[in-house]
């Protein structure tokens, strides 16, 4: 079993962040390691804010104990997706650049949780400051089309300049060893999700839906991080998590809320190596 460190939101309401990411984790066999980066009764989505982010001292502090309790050698992976505040990115860059060091065989996950369909919903300096501090340490990035858009600085408006806008990512990034892009438009009006990597690209394709699915970006993230750490290469975690994800996100009808649980069994468990 190994363990998963996942830093991200949680709401008292529904499924994003740490919420999907908890149940997801444990039921695909691993240990779930969940820091919280803010608290909210709901998604904003709902139209009601109501919480925040962790304090500073309180964030840092837990961050800082990971490695004095010895957690370091064996997470194997970790998730980052929705920020509370700017200066959260500091702390993460510094645990990802220690664990590191220690993790050589580890894969970070950056989920850059910043927009959807053309509208930035966090502080635009948490866009530079995750593409500045961030994205230079991940082995793998997960963002929306928008958000690719936003870290690659070009226009993604279908499958190829989503392709050729992923490409520039991995030519720039050392790191980077695939972007897997989620929730492109087509001109066929299907919607698609893409794994592209140095040694060639993955595509699944669905019907597009009348609307997405708040939470079904941290599904796919958490399905791909899990078979990831158990040691499949990312093209089958790509394929897995796509296929399954899509799975969840079809048997829910509000586009509020995936309905996790009710369909939790959706989730293949993963062949072990």
């Amino acid at each position: 079993m190994k363990q998963i460190l996942s830093i991200q939101s949680t709401v008292t309401i529904g499924f994003v962040g740490n919420n999907v990411a908890g149940p997801v984790i444990t039921h695909l066999g691993h240990q779930p390691l969940l820091v919280n980066t803010i608290a909210l009764a709901a998604h904003p989505g709902y139209g009601l804010f109501a919480g925040g982010p962790l304090p500073d001292a309180t964030f840092n502090a837990i961050l800082r104990a990971l490695p004095n309790l010895g957690r370091f050698k064996i997470i194997g992976t970790v998730i980052t997706g929705y920020l509370g505040a700017l200066t959260q990115v500091n702390a993460i860059s510094q645990l990802i650049k220690d664990w590191q060091l220690e993790q050589t065989r580890g894969s970070y996950i950056l989920d850059p949780v910043l927009g959807d369909n053309g509208r930035i919903y966090v502080d635009s300096k948490l866009v530079t400051a995750m593409r500045d501090s961030l994205l230079p340490l991940a082995n793998f990035v997960t963002p929306n089309q928008f958000e690719l858009e936003l870290l690659s600085g070009q226009t993604v408006r279908d499958v190829p300049s989503a392709d050729k806008a992923a490409q520039y990512l991995l030519e720039r990034y050392p790191h980077l060893n695939g972007v897997l892009v989620t929730g492109i438009n087509h001109i066929d009006n299907s919607i698609h999700d893409r794994f592209i990597s140095h040694t060639g690209l993955t595509d699944m394709a669905f019907e597009k839906r009348n609307s997405g699915i708040a939470g079904g970006g941290d599904l796919l993230t958490t399905i791909f991080a899990s078979w990831l750490a158990s040691g499949h290469s990312s093209k089958i975690s790509f394929k897995a998590a796509s296929e399954q994800a899509h799975a969840i996100i079809d048997r829910s009808n509000n586009h509020l809320e995936i309905k996790l649980l009710e369909n939790i069994d959706l989730l293949k468990p993963i062949p072990k190596l």
